[in-house]
């Protein structure tokens, strides 16, 4: 057993991240003596073998600060936190997004640290980057740029480890970063156990769905890059070659993407359902009661889908787009079709087999079960992280 920290935003926090960190806490309690370090105090610290403490009681714990770290970091303001204290104590790097623009912008502009946000984009690209940033000063900026610019590169050669969850993501990494990059798949979540063995048809009856309609499923806080209007172009020529089903839009409404608009202008009213955000249990019982998962991602950050292991892990068959980290889930486990700028025609296809191919329904589902289950274990995950903290930190194994 190592003692360890490690940095995360937990519940309330609405993350994947956060909901990541969480499942992963008991496997590690059992390979690490484990001290979390959250924004704010963890309401359920009691209900796991870990210490929870805030940053604030952290900055005043000086024993802890040499110690091997894990940051979690993620590209949005919830884990400014994280963010600040990795630059004032450098540890592991787990690296759940490629690009931090977003990041960046939150710990500096959004704060009114305007020569913070032009330090780190001369740190990264020089007399160009910090004419970037003091242009933006005075207007001339477009949100492409933070696409472009994934402001990741001071972080990753201050760290003692990285973890990524994907080859894509390592892929991208400078070839100047000499610490050791650990490629780790995004495990599923342990909760998902209790359900393997839950009946599908007292699910729907439960959540007050058709219990002879095919059930479509799209998961998560609704944005532009999960592509719900793609999959709903597609539903409508679904629909209008006689297919019957239910459209399960399992996640919270967002104020800049009018859903419901897209529904009603594609005459799908009848066809879907939009839930609002789902409590944990919630949503896995609408994974059990579902068909299919449509997944898909478009512009990608770097991202995995905590969504999609959980759903994988309970044999739902899912579509997903070969594209980015996705396109690395095993080809016999998923329907990959590729990015559509047009009509969504090979998207159409995979939805109508699963309709029809009760065959290929089961074979997809057996296999990601047992990829899921053999190979992306919250346990697994724990030993690659003491294997990396062990590396970093030149540690010797206690005997």
């Amino acid at each position: 057993m190592i003692d360890a920290v490690m940095f995360s935003p937990l519940p309330p926090n609405k993350s994947g991240i956060a909901d990541y960190t969480v499942e992963l806490i008991p496997a590690l309690a059992k390979v690490m003596n484990l001290t979390l370090v959250t924004a704010t105090e963890f309401s359920e610290a009691d209900n796991y073998a870990a210490q929870f403490i805030t940053a604030a009681e952290y900055a005043e714990t000086p024993a802890l600060h040499g110690l091997p770290t894990f940051h979690q970091i993620g590209n949005n303001k919830d884990h400014v936190f994280v963010y600040e204290a990795f630059r004032r104590n450098p540890g592991i790097l787990v690296q759940h997004d490629f690009n931090l623009h977003f990041l960046v912008e939150d710990a500096t502009l959004g704060r009114g640290d305007q020569e913070g946000y032009i330090g780190v984009l001369e740190s990264e690209y020089g007399a160009a980057g910090r004419k970037l940033a003091e242009l933006r000063q005075f207007g001339v900026y477009a949100d492409g740029q933070k696409m472009l610019l994934p402001l990741n590169t001071h972080l990753l050669h201050e760290a003692k480890g990285i973890i990524v969850h994907s080859q894509w993501v390592r892929n991208r990494l400078p070839r100047s970063i000499s610490s050791p990059v650990t490629v780790l798949p995004h495990h599923y979540a342990p909760q998902a156990d209790g359900y393997r063995n839950a009946d599908r048809q007292a699910m729907r009856a439960k959540l007050g769905l058709d219990p002879d309609r095919p059930v479509v499923l799209s998961l998560g806080y609704i944005t532009p890059p999960k592509q719900i209007q793609s999959t709903l172009r597609a539903l409508k020529q679904v629909r209008d070659s006689g297919y019957d089903f239910t459209f399960v839009i399992g996640g919270a409404r967002n104020p800049g993407l009018d859903i419901d608009k897209h529904i009603a202008d594609l005459d799908l009213g009848d066809r879907v359902v939009v839930t609002g955000f789902l409590e944990e249990d919630t949503f896995f019982e609408y994974i059990v009661a579902a068909d299919m998962l449509i997944n898909l991602r478009y512009p990608s950050v770097g991202e995995s889908s905590g969504t999609l292991a959980r759903a994988l892990a309970l044999g739902l068959p899912a579509v997903i787009y070969d594209f980015g980290p996705f396109a690395e889930t095993p080809d016999d486990c998923v329907i990959k079709v590729p990015l559509e700028l047009g009509q969504p025609t090979q998207l159409v296809a995979a939805i109508v087999s699963l309709l029809e191919d009760r065959d290929r329904h089961g074979h997809l589902s057996h296999a990601a079960m047992r990829y899921m289950t053999s190979q992306c274990s919250a346990e697994q995950s724990a030993q690659a992280y003491l294997d990396c903290a062990m590396r970093a930190y030149d540690l010797v194994p206690n005997r």
